[in-house]
């Protein structure tokens, strides 16, 4: 096990938020970077955050959005500004940035720590970890593997699940979690180019000493914005961006 792992999820072609990430990780000074999926999609600058990611992460897993460059009928499940706007990503990638997003797996475990892109018991199935439910069963599927915790994306929120000591469940957003404290967690890292918690900071994780510390930065939002208004997609695409939403 890497002793400090770093963790991005949801980039969603924001280049600017990606580099303020990037940069802050690096004050870190992290053993591993893995991104937990969605490159693309929603931003304007879909190679070169796929660039920047190829570059920087040493573990890179698929994501929904990631899929739908190569797989169209995932978009069938989208909602019209999301479907319009992966139709327009793959427009933008050459075919070498295809191939390579189809090479992600969905899924990779270090240790007692299981990493995936949505809720840990059905990878492929991209489901939000935001429910009790999603949650219940993320938990007992971590207990059926043997792992301590997992940490994903794709909700957009930092949150948690977990069993405490006790067994109980529990419910929450702490900024720092102490992995001794539970017998199992599921952990939603949130996103850094579009985050919908109401927090339009830019989210990532970094995993050290048996701790998940939850972090914010913040980016040039206006500059991401203007470029996906310029870009010609969606309005609400770029005006989420001011408010976390």
């Amino acid at each position: 096990m890497a002793q400090k792992i770093a963790l991005i999820s949801d980039i969603h072609a924001n280049l600017e938020a990606l580099e303020a990430v990037l940069k802050e990780i690096e004050k870190h000074k992290p053993d591993k970077i893995i991104c937990l999926g969605d490159i693309v999609g929603y931003g304007a600058n879909p190679r070169e955050c796929i660039d920047l990611v190829r570059k920087n992460c040493d573990v890179v897993l698929l994501g929904n959005h990631d899929e739908a460059v190569f797989s169209p009928e995932i978009t069938d499940a989208f909602v019209e500004h999301a479907r319009y706007s992966a139709e327009w990503t793959r427009a933008q990638l050459t075919e070498q940035d295809i191939e390579w997003l189809k090479t992600l797996p969905y899924t990779y475990q270090e240790g007692d720590y299981f990493f995936c892109h949505g809720a840990p018991y059905s990878p492929e199935d991209y489901i939000y970890l935001v429910t009790k439910e999603a949650g219940y069963w993320s938990l007992k599927f971590l207990q059926s593997i043997r792992a301590k915790a997992s940490l994903s994306g794709h909700a957009h929120i930092t949150y948690i699940f977990g069993f405490d000591l006790n067994g109980n469940f529990v419910v929450g957003a702490p900024s720092v979690i102490d992995f001794s404290d539970f017998q199992n967690v599921a952990i939603n890292v949130g996103s850094v180019g579009q985050p919908r918690d109401g927090n339009p900071k830019s989210a990532f994780g970094i995993i050290e000493n048996g701790r998940y510390i939850a972090l914010r930065v913040q980016y040039d939002i206006e500059k991401a914005s203007r470029k996906i208004k310029e870009a010609g997609l969606p309005k609400i695409l770029y005006e989420r961006l001011f408010v976390g939403r």
